[in-house]
């Protein structure tokens, strides 16, 4: 899983998902919760870059979204989660309530995506991303990025690269009804 996370990373960087050491990821194997520690740059990690843990359990030196991470475990059957901000999505999810596709593969994908609120770090925020992930596979959160759910980081970022296509759609979208 290590190699994947690597890679998953890399795609992240090329992307422009992520910059400097904005974003966090994490991947289940059995109980056990590998997640990234504060301040990595996933576009450059090795196995030392990840703290393990387990639901319920509370690391320093683990990413400060652990909490979030452990939500959507708790509720999915997911594997992997993954955080970014991409521009576009921070954009958008600053300035609307809800992301509604336009394009036909975020139609089909994910629907309308509520874009959730909260103090940041709060176990409210947790609840509420989690809800979100659960229901969609996605959550938006206001001013701060995207997460996703996956069955593995491979299919997690997928999931981010389509919401964010589809936010870049809507935002480009915008700018030509102001033509």
């Amino acid at each position: 899983m290590f190699e994947e996370a690597i890679k998953v990373g890399k795609l992240l960087a090329a992307a422009k998902l992520i910059d400097g050491a904005s974003g966090n990821m994490s991947f289940k194997v059995g109980s056990a919760i590998y997640i990234t520690k504060s301040g990595v740059n996933l576009d450059d990690m090795s196995e030392n870059s990840f703290v393990k843990l387990k639901i319920g359990e509370f690391i320093r030196e683990a990413s400060v979204d652990q909490v979030i991470h452990q939500k959507i475990y708790e509720k999915t059957e997911y594997s992997a989660v993954l955080h970014c901000h991409g521009v576009f999505n921070v954009v958008l999810g600053a300035r609307m309530d809800s992301i509604e596709p336009m394009d036909l593969e975020g139609k089909l994908y994910f629907g309308k995506v509520r874009v959730v609120e909260g103090q940041f770090g709060s176990p409210e925020l947790a609840e509420l991303i989690s809800d979100v992930v659960k229901e969609k596979g996605v959550a938006v959160v206001r001013n701060h990025g995207m997460y996703a759910g996956g069955k593995n980081l491979r299919d997690a970022y997928n999931k981010l690269s389509y919401l964010e296509h589809s936010c870049e759609i809507i935002y480009r979208s915008i700018l030509l009804d102001k033509l």
